[in-house]
């Protein structure tokens, strides 16, 4: 088994969802075009490109752009409430390769209730 990827990010519980295809096509162009991002470790590229446009780590746009772009899958989404400070909640995302996401058990819902992930996870685990 390959070492599980886990990345923190507090952020406000309440982002705007409007225009999401805009800003899903806007995080990914970030990520080609600005340099910081690209001299960045994949993963955090893709967290802060979503950041940057509004999105959360655990939203569903920055996880699907996540195993899209690196083949990494939610393996589990863990939500602390914080005692105090600007922002309330912290999320810890954990993220495994394809063949792990599929072992993993069915209450791992981030990823077995999205069906674009979940197929894209068979497909990249057959290679």
């Amino acid at each position: 088994m390959s070492r599980v990827r886990v990345f923190q990010q507090t952020r406000e519980p309440d982002p705007d969802y409007s225009n999401e295809e805009e800003r899903k096509a806007l995080a990914e162009a970030l990520l080609d075009t600005v340099p910081d991002l690209i001299a960045m470790d994949p993963v955090d590229a893709i967290v802060e490109a979503c950041a940057r446009v509004g999105f959360n780590g655990h939203d569903d746009a920055c996880l699907s752009m996540l195993a899209r772009r690196t083949g990494r899958f939610p393996m589990g989404i863990v939500r602390e409430e914080l005692p105090r400070g600007p922002v309330p909640v912290r999320y810890t995302v954990r993220l495994g390769w394809a063949d792990e996401a599929l072992a993993s058990p069915r209450s791992n819902a981030d990823f077995w209730e999205d069906d674009l992930l979940v197929d894209l996870a068979r497909r990249i685990a057959a290679r």
